[in-house]
């Protein structure tokens, strides 16, 4: 609670700045500070993320079932797996009824959060996306055999998809948003999970559709995958992601070059990174001083096109297994270049 005019002036200093901070660092337009995001204590970061959730009156049918017929269960920790896919036998596809996007009920909470955070870089949060949201429900290997054997219904699947995800996209629009997140998974820890010829075929048009949606409604693509999508990232960038969201840098690495300089040498300036500490192995297995050093390497690898940068401050802080030594390292490195920026240091 506010208690004077001085805390008020203050608070509304950081919201204007944090947008600013935000939107400068997307567009490299020299960001006087490193704008960071924090997922686990929003009134610490620059970005927020406004979501959508079932509507109201909703219930599920079985414990762990999502409003999709996915039956979903916690295996070790985080969101889990899909254990149960409703699509995942041909008969059902006919009489499946797929969610409405458009209930306003969905928005009540996203609603308050927009007015508590009004002036912060707001990002609305699709939560799983296109390829995820699409095997979520017909099943991993039977997804995949669709798209060699039979691409008619592949494609009806994915319009379906898309049609929601796009009426989500309408919504935030409406609501004045910065932002929108996609969260598509693509990548093993060396490759891409189908050809990436494949991936042009059936998934960059649709993908491009998307991104030109968000940008007629002047809002920024935000684009998450974890693993190795090299392969893909010119393309990302050529249809419209303005940031990407790989938290794990080094995967990307060579024997000549590790994956954070071989990210800033190919795609620096191209597009804006929201990274972190790589969350596989330097956060996972390293040390303390480890996590802080690569910091200190993002930040300088990174930070040299006047932009194109955010920290993501927390990653797998809600993962449950990153030692928490690790995180704090990580979030104490990441605040310290914030600071330095600020006071001049």
């Amino acid at each position: 609670m506010v208690n004077t005019e001085v805390e008020r002036s203050v608070i509304m200093e950081k919201e204007i700045k944090s947008r600013e901070l935000v939107r400068k660092a997307i567009h490299f337009e020299n960001p006087p500070l490193l704008p960071l995001q924090f997922r686990s204590d929003e009134d610490k970061s620059d970005i927020i993320s406004i979501g959508y959730e079932s509507p109201a009156g909703w219930e599920a049918v079985r414990e762990g079932e999502d409003e999709w017929g996915c039956l979903w269960e916690n295996i070790c920790t985080g969101m889990g797996q899909v254990t149960e896919h409703p699509l995942e036998d041909l008969e059902n596809f006919s009489r499946y009824t797929f969610p409405d996007p458009h209930i306003e009920s969905r928005f009540e909470n996203a609603k308050e959060k927009i007015v508590r955070y009004s002036g912060r870089y707001l990002l609305g949060s699709l939560g799983g996306t296109g390829f995820n949201r699409m095997f979520f429900l017909r099943g991993f290997e039977n997804l995949l055999c669709d798209m060699y054997e039979d691409e008619k219904r592949f494609s009806s699947l994915a319009d379906s998809v898309l049609t929601f995800e796009n009426g989500i996209i309408e919504k935030f629009s409406g609501m004045r948003l910065d932002g929108v997140m996609f969260f598509d998974d693509w990548g093993t820890e060396d490759s891409l999970m189908i050809n990436p010829g494949k991936w042009r075929q059936l998934f960059k048009p649709k993908y491009k559709e998307q991104f030109s949606l968000v940008h007629q409604r002047g809002m920024d693509v935000f684009f998450h995958s974890c693993g190795y999508v090299w392969d893909i990232i010119p393309d990302l960038i050529e249809i419209g992601v303005d940031v990407l969201n790989l938290e794990q840098p080094l995967v990307f690495g060579t024997d000549e070059i590790d994956g954070i300089e071989r990210l800033a040498r190919e795609f620096g300036g191209k597009v804006c990174f929201l990274t972190n500490a790589d969350s596989q192995r330097t956060l996972n297995r390293g040390s303390a001083p480890e996590v802080q050093e690569e910091v200190e390497k993002i930040v300088e690898v990174f930070g040299k096109f006047g932009g194109g940068l955010i920290g993501l401050a927390d990653a797998t802080a809600d993962h449950g297994f990153t030692p928490p030594e690790n995180i704090e390292a990580m979030t104490c490195a990441f605040e310290q270049y914030r600071a330095g920026a600020e006071t001049g240091r």
